[in-house]
C-alpha cells in the first residue's frame, strides 16, 4: 500500500512540474511579447496531451510547433471551403494567396519542429519567422483589394500559436 502512494506522490509531482514549465513559460514570454496572450499559450498547451509531459522548454517548443502546424492545417481547410463556395473569381485568387501562404507555413513548421530536436535553434527561429508570414500575406492580399479577410479569426489563432513557438526557441538561446 505504501508503495502506491509514493507513486501516487511521484506522479503528482510529476504532473505539477509540468504544469508549472506550461504556466512559466507561458508568463515569460506573455510579459515580454504583449501580443501572445497568457491564457491562450496556457489553453493551448493544455489541449495538447502530450503537454503534461513536457520536461523542458525544448520540449515546449516542439509542442508549440506541432500545435501551430495543427492550427495552419485547419485553416488550409477552412480555405479551401471557403474557395469551393466562393463565385467570384478575383475573391477566389485572395483565398488561393492565403492557401499557397499556408502550404509553405505547413512545410516551415515541420522543418521548424525538426531544427529544434536537432537543437539548431537559429534555424529553427528562420523557419519559424518564415512561418508567421502565412497570416500576413493572406490579410494583405485582401487589404489591397478592401476586402475584408473571411480569416481574420483564424489569422489570429495561427500569429498566436506561431509566435508562441518562436518565443519559445528565442529563449532557449537566453
Amino acid at each position: 500500500m505504501k508503495t502506491f502512494y509514493y507513486l501516487l506522490l511521484i506522479s503528482l509531482f510529476i504532473s505539477l512540474s509540468n504544469a508549472s514549465i506550461v504556466e512559466e513559460t507561458c508568463k515569460n514570454i506573455s510579459s515580454s511579447h504583449p501580443y501572445i496572450a497568457y491564457d491562450f499559450c496556457v489553453s493551448s498547451f493544455k489541449s495538447y496531451n502530450a503537454s503534461s509531459q513536457a520536461a523542458d522548454q525544448r520540449a515546449l517548443a516542439i509542442i508549440a510547433s506541432r500545435l501551430a502546424n495543427s492550427t495552419a492545417v485547419k485553416t488550409q481547410a477552412r480555405i479551401q471551403e471557403l474557395m469551393e463556395a466562393e463565385k467570384n473569381q478575383p475573391r477566389k485568387n485572395r483565398l488561393d494567396v492565403c492557401m499557397e501562404g499556408y502550404s509553405l507555413a505547413i512545410d516551415d513548421l515541420r522543418t521548424a519542429e525538426q531544427a529544434i530536436g536537432a537543437e539548431r535553434d537559429t534555424d529553427a527561429q528562420i523557419f519559424l519567422s518564415a512561418a508567421l508570414g502565412a497570416s500576413s500575406d493572406c490579410e494583405d492580399a485582401f487589404a489591397e483589394a478592401e476586402d475584408a479577410c473571411p480569416l481574420e479569426t483564424e489569422n489570429g489563432e495561427y500569429d498566436q500559436m506561431a509566435a508562441i513557438a518562436l518565443a519559445i526557441v528565442a529563449a532557449l538561446h537566453r
